[in-house]
């Protein structure tokens, strides 16, 4: 038997939730409760629960904010977070806050019951159309990328070695040790190469320079 407590401000959607899960023999909702203040009051009994449910947008304390009182509170519970929120900020924030599994509010039941036998597991789940949503929009942004720097541009060795060592995180000062020179100059050819690639940053460089060849991913 799987014990669920459901946490989730909108009551018919609580309800709702509560009787589709009750359908299933192996499941038991224990807990139906309205707010994050609701749920810690819950616990402070100790109840025994196997998963919690909970939605993202929530008044007072959201969801990702539950996320940090409960680890703070020490609780071990997986949490398994529903939201009409489909985009990679969200879900990211989610999951470095701790959330188990991270699922649109649109999700079939047969996937909400996969999610929620996989954190039970110990894993992870994300769900598999906010997933897709998510490469199909990198896809697309990798394209543009590339159509923006189509042109290929000629480095000397110096450059590449400066850029390659950009890659693995060095430091300006790093560099100019590595490859015995000032850090002056090193800042110039750092400077020269975004100039020439059109890179805002040392992000948008990295990615130009692995798109492009210039570094191996």
């Amino acid at each position: 038997m799987i014990r669920v407590i459901l946490v989730e401000d909108h009551k018919i959607m609580l309800a709702s939730l509560a009787a589709l899960l009750d359908k299933y023999d192996h499941i038991e909702v224990v807990a139906e409760v309205n707010s994050a203040k609701e749920l810690f009051t819950f616990l402070e009994d100790d109840p025994k629960a196997d998963v919690i449910i909970a939605d993202v947008m929530m008044p007072k304390m959201d969801g990702i904010e539950m996320l940090t009182e409960l680890k703070q509170k020490n609780v071990k519970i997986p949490v398994v977070l529903l939201s009409m929120l489909e985009d990679e900020k969200h879900s990211s924030a989610a999951f470095l806050a701790g959330a188990n599994a991270y699922l649109s509010k649109n999700v079939e039941v047969e996937e909400l019951l996969f999610a929620i036998g996989t954190v039970l597991k110990g894993k992870r789940y994300f769900a598999s159309e906010l997933g897709i949503n998510i490469l199909e929009r990198y896809h697309k942004q990798l394209k543009n990328f590339g159509a923006e720097n189509s042109q290929n541009i000629s480095f000397s060795e110096r450059e590449l070695s400066v850029l390659k060592l950009i890659a693995e995180g060095k430091t300006n000062q790093q560099i100019a040790d590595d490859l015995f020179l000032s850090r002056r100059t090193v800042e110039g050819i750092r400077q020269s190469i975004l100039d020439r690639t059109g890179a805002k940053n040392t992000a948008a460089l990295i990615k130009f320079a692995i798109f492009k060849g210039y570094i191996a991913s």
